[in-house]
């Protein structure tokens, strides 16, 4: 079993889950003031925010495999891993479910249950946030610096904005659920891996030479 650092955060579930809610709820009003199309901007630093949550989600796949499960750089990226992919699925399912329409498709986001994929929550944001999160709980501790991994977040919330991809609330929401199941990967025992591999263990490919 890996010994980590224990966390000094506790994980907010219920206060991300009731974030989200209370975003939707407000987007939805017809005085909504957080939610307005901004300029279309791809180019530049924008044109990043798809290879951003891209290669975090490959960096926490391959982390995994070539360390295992056996150290606590590996437990880590199991933890970042295993996040990401429950992120996507619930923003993808939530998208689907609530069927809201893009600022590139419409001027008013008030739009809901439109039909189809929507924009709420964010998948980017939601993917790179829970990757980010398990090795902020994991490190800051001893490593403050850790805490800059929150840029990447940052910068993708704005990017899909000026995108026209997601409103201000859609990249928010995204936020919220990427940071929930991050806190709540970061704060199991162990990942799922572990219950799953015979032993509970896997040993890395940098283990083989």
């Amino acid at each position: 079993m890996v010994n980590q650092t224990p966390r000094t955060f506790t994980a907010p579930l219920a206060w991300a889950a009731a974030c989200a809610i209370a975003l939707a709820s407000g987007a939805a009003r017809a005085d909504n003031f957080l939610d307005h199309r901004l300029g279309k901007d791809t180019g530049g630093i924008y044109s990043l925010q798809d290879g951003v949550p891209i290669s975090l989600g490959l960096l926490a796949a391959g982390c995994a495999l070539w360390q295992g499960t056996t150290d606590r750089l590996g437990k880590t990226c199991w933890e970042a891993g295993e996040s990401g992919v429950a992120a996507v699925v619930a923003a993808e399912a939530l998208q689907f479910a609530t069927g809201r329409r893009s600022p590139a498709a419409t001027g008013d986001p008030n739009r809901w249950f439109s039909g189809g994929k929507g924009s709420f929550p964010s998948t980017h944001v939601s993917l790179t946030t829970a990757v980010v999160t398990p090795f902020i709980f994991q490190y800051f501790h001893d490593d403050p610096w850790v805490g800059a991994l929150a840029i990447l977040p940052a910068y993708e919330m704005v990017a899909r904005v000026k995108a026209r991809e997601h409103w201000q609330t859609d990249v928010i929401a995204g936020a919220a659920l990427g940071f929930a199941i991050g806190a709540y990967e970061a704060h199991r025992d162990n990942p799922l891996v572990f219950s799953l591999l015979p032993g509970g263990a896997y040993v890395g490919f940098h283990h083989s030479f």
